[in-house]
């Protein structure tokens, strides 16, 4: 794979879940994203899969609540983050399975770069359930850095 530039770093995807790990991310990015003066996409997705109500049938009132939910965090992060920043972001949800929904936006939007954030699951539950991090750096056709939880 080749090298970084950093100067050709001109759109960030920060993909973030509802975890109190997403602060951690977001943190890494405005950091980032102010030094190289890059552009920021905050995006979340709801995963669909992990709210049927019975076969076949979505509860929307769940994909609702976790829009506003999402909403929500991004607004109060761009606040906590991003405050007095000249750089443009913008927030973004979507629905689907999420590692294969943030590879795909990511060349939506022409991103130079993914950042994504870890847990540290053991290697035991990353093989057996599969990551989302580990999911995007697999498969997507962008740069990724993963973010690890603070120990």
């Amino acid at each position: 794979m080749a090298a970084i530039d950093a100067k050709k770093i001109r759109r960030i995807l920060v993909a973030i879940d509802s975890s109190k790990f997403a602060s951690v991310v977001i943190e890494e990015a405005a950091k980032l994203a102010t030094r190289l003066g890059s552009d920021v996409t905050i995006l979340s997705v709801v995963n669909i899969a992990g709210l049927f109500a019975t076969e076949g049938e979505v509860d929307s009132s769940e994909i609702d609540e976790q829009e506003r939910d999402f909403l929500s965090l991004h607004k109060s992060l761009i606040e906590r983050y991003f405050n007095h920043s000249a750089i443009l972001i913008e927030s973004k949800i979507l629905h689907g399975d999420p590692a294969e929904k943030i590879c795909e936006y990511a060349e939506t939007i022409d991103a130079d770069l993914v950042l994504v954030g870890t847990h540290g699951k053991g290697a035991l539950t990353a093989a057996v359930l599969g990551s989302v991090s580990h999911k995007v750096a697999d498969n997507c056709k962008r740069s990724v850095v993963v973010i690890k939880k603070p120990s």
